[in-house]
């Protein structure tokens, strides 16, 4: 049964577009973007206090990538155990503003930094360049730890959503060119198979915020035509083996089209030996966890999330 506080956000989404706002996917996407990305800011519970924010910038395969870096309150001096995320948003929308709270919260309650990735956007920069970008973060900080203050024998890659297909890829292609790729995977209603339709996609693809046509919305900035949906960078669910993978948390909801695919994967990490923690949370909706202000099943999502990578690295 849907929770009362999701049932009750749904129901004050109906009623803005009955009072005349329009449908994210009925908007061109630049617009959309920037309405929806107030909105999210708007949607997170306030920002906790931590023991440091500092924003910056790195070269990039198409330019420079933006930062942001958190430091727990409490956090000793030195090389930290240390989170890269990548924020959701279907490749279209989103940015390091609009989970900033989700990411302080992370950090203080997990015991490890946070650095925060602001990847490249479709439609200006459509598939693979997401990938890439998040692909080339990693490979960044893990090569300069010292200058990010990072412990590279304790660096993980999480995100929601598209971030947490952008992290489960991530650790594919690290992993697949035999180099040191992260030592922890965080994995949020991540979308990992886009090559057909799982049963959830179907019997959630209306009325449950993530709809069949905002998705179409995403999709179409974000793949150009004829691109073959069975590249492991869209359908990472479809990799013939999942042994030497990190170990995992992954995290669905119980109302999400991206549901199936998510216990999917974590089925595939579990079937191939990894040491893999999956929940579901079944009342609740996509999004929900940066949606914190509304949804109290977020806080307690982050805090589960945080404290299973926490207890990973022993912080």
């Amino acid at each position: 049964m849907l929770d009362a506080e999701a049932r009750m956000l749904l129901d004050l989404m109906e009623k803005a577009v009955q009072d005349g706002r329009p449908k994210l996917h009925t908007l061109p996407h630049a617009v959309g973007r920037q309405a929806v990305d107030r909105m999210s800011e708007d949607s997170e519970a306030d920002p906790m206090p931590v023991g440091e924010v500092a924003d910056g910038t790195f070269a990039g395969p198409g330019g420079a990538i933006r930062f942001r870096r958190y430091r727990p309150v409490g956090a000793a001096v030195g090389a930290a155990p240390t989170l890269i995320y990548y924020h959701g948003g279907g490749f279209v929308i989103g940015t390091i503003e609009t989970h900033d709270s989700t990411c302080r919260r992370l950090a203080n309650k997990s015991r490890c930094q946070v650095i925060s990735i602001d990847y490249r956007l479709s439609p200006e920069h459509p598939f693979p360049a997401p990938i890439d970008d998040g692909v080339a973060a990693f490979r960044h900080i893990r090569d300069h730890a010292a200058a990010f203050g990072v412990d590279p024998a304790r660096l993980a890659v999480g995100g929601d959503s598209a971030g947490g297909a952008i992290a489960a890829v991530v650790c594919q292609a690290l992993r697949d060119a035999g180099e040191a790729g992260p030592a922890f995977q965080m994995l949020i209603y991540p979308a990992t198979d886009s090559s057909r339709q799982s049963r959830s996609r179907i019997d959630f693809a209306e009325g449950y915020f993530l709809t069949r046509e905002l998705m179409d919305w995403f999709w179409k900035a974000y793949v150009p035509a004829g691109t073959d949906l069975a590249d492991l960078r869209l359908s990472p669910l479809l990799a013939r083996d999942f042994k030497g993978l990190p170990p995992a948390f992954v995290l669905t909801a119980g109302y999400d089209p991206l549901r199936d695919e998510g216990r999917a994967y974590a089925d595939r990490l579990i079937e191939a030996g990894i040491k893999t923690t999956y929940v579901n949370y079944p009342g609740t909706i996509h999004g929900f966890f940066s949606l914190t202000r509304f949804l109290q099943q977020g806080l307690k999502a982050n805090d589960e999330a945080a404290a299973v990578l926490g207890a990973h690295f022993g912080t």
